[in-house]
């Protein structure tokens, strides 16, 4: 595998690189000193001279376009090679408006070099991308103005899922799930909204909001379930909780604000955290979690198994039910492997006395070969899809059991 930063030695007098030359590396400088030049009709213009500590060829970091100087070692000179490479998918992945505000600094920055040696910029020596990241950019700043117009107009809606009773047949909870519902009837994926409601910090304010909508509706929900199965538990609520919410553990006085005045017994309420919280900062994630078990409720470590999955964590952390990713359970039937982590999960779950909740059952087989691992509970395509709020209860009054 080639090095990604590596040491290269230039003799006084040596081209590093010349103007024009394909741009894919920076330098910084260990030893020595380089000029920066830019080609004139009388010969060339000296723009600056660097030496050690410094750093040259940075542009081509962030764009594609050719070297607009030439560099070249005023004496031997000792650089660190960066290739462009290690840093192009974080710069890809970071939001788009930095994207475009670096790219249009480097463009005007080019520019200022070409009216400094007399050149002229042509459209054909514009970097075409430009306009693309530019259209990323003003697209992703419409859609966070309209989320937050889509929140305020009451175009976000909460589904619920049943959860069922592997055991019993019947349900024994809900997950929330927000949906995104434009003024045009057209659907906005979770996959795209939530991901920006993350960035943007936006997920705090939607999350209180699913938080307080669910269970409102917990109670109807409630109520309808105990006139259909007088002799079964009502069923319980689970409700999302991003990382983001517990950042601050102020925001938990907010949650507790909410739980309260739903009415909702607190042992109802399940809410799902993902594991990344953990990851991030353990400390901050176990004085979070411990603050949201002291209000009563049930706390769920979400798609288990698909991120940082520690046994430490798992230990110290007030977790009550452990859900199995779906990657797993609907490759269950097809790979001997997904079999094996599910019973490895089934089997630690059980070990901590955590109850399991299996995502993604689509056959019954797999609810059945869950049943028998030890699943106390599972959600899925085969008993059921997430549901507005009156399907959910026409489904409750069919007295549907799997």
């Amino acid at each position: 595998m080639a090095q990604m930063i590596f040491s290269k030695t230039y003799s006084a007098g040596q081209k590093i690189f010349a103007m024009g030359d394909e741009g894919r590396n920076a330098y910084f400088i260990e030893r020595g000193r380089v000029q920066v030049s830019l080609p004139k009709d009388d010969g060339e213009t000296i723009i600056a001279e660097l030496g050690k500590g410094e750093i040259f060829g940075e542009m081509s970091m962030i764009d594609d376009v050719p070297r607009s100087a030439t560099v070249t070692a005023v004496e031997d000179t000792e650089v660190i090679v960066i290739q462009r490479s290690r840093f192009i998918q974080p710069l890809k992945s970071a939001h788009p408006m930095m994207n475009l505000l670096l790219r249009i600094v480097l463009a005007r920055f080019r520019d200022a070099q070409r009216q400094l040696s007399g050149m002229r910029t042509t459209s054909s020596e514009m970097n075409t991308s430009l306009e693309e990241i530019r259209s990323l950019a003003f697209d992703r700043i419409n859609t966070e103005r309209d989320m937050r117009r889509g929140l305020d107009a009451g175009e976000f809606e909460m589904h619920y899922q049943p959860i069922t009773s592997l055991d019993g047949g019947h349900i024994a909870g809900f997950e929330a799930l927000m949906r995104w519902r434009k003024d045009d009837g057209g659907f906005v994926s979770p996959v795209e909204f939530i991901p920006l409601a993350e960035e943007t910090g936006l997920i705090v304010e939607l999350g209180r909001w699913a938080l307080e909508t669910s269970l409102k509706e917990q109670k109807n929900l409630a109520g309808r379930f105990n006139e259909n199965f007088p002799a079964v538990a009502a069923p319980f609520m689970s409700v999302n909780v991003s990382g983001l919410q517990l950042s601050e553990l102020s925001e938990i006085d907010r949650l507790a604000d909410i739980i309260d005045a739903s009415g909702t017994p607190p042992g109802d309420i399940k809410l799902e955290i993902t594991e990344t919280l953990m990851v991030e900062n353990f400390d901050h994630a176990k004085a979070a979690l411990d603050k949201l078990k002291d209000l009563g409720v049930l706390i769920a470590i979400d798609d288990f198994g698909t991120g940082y999955s520690s046994l430490s964590y798992l230990h110290q952390l007030p977790f009550d039910t452990l859900k199995i990713d779906r990657v797993f359970v609907t490759n269950m039937d097809k790979s001997e492997s997904s079999q094996r982590i599910v019973r490895s999960i089934a089997q630690l779950a059980l070990a901590l006395d955590m109850n399991i909740v299996a995502e993604g059952i689509e056959e019954q087989a797999q609810m059945d070969a869950l049943r028998d691992l030890g699943c106390q509970y599972g959600q899925g395509f085969f008993m059921s899809k997430p549901l507005t709020t009156d399907a959910a209860h026409e489904l409750i009054d069919s007295k549907a059991t799997w």
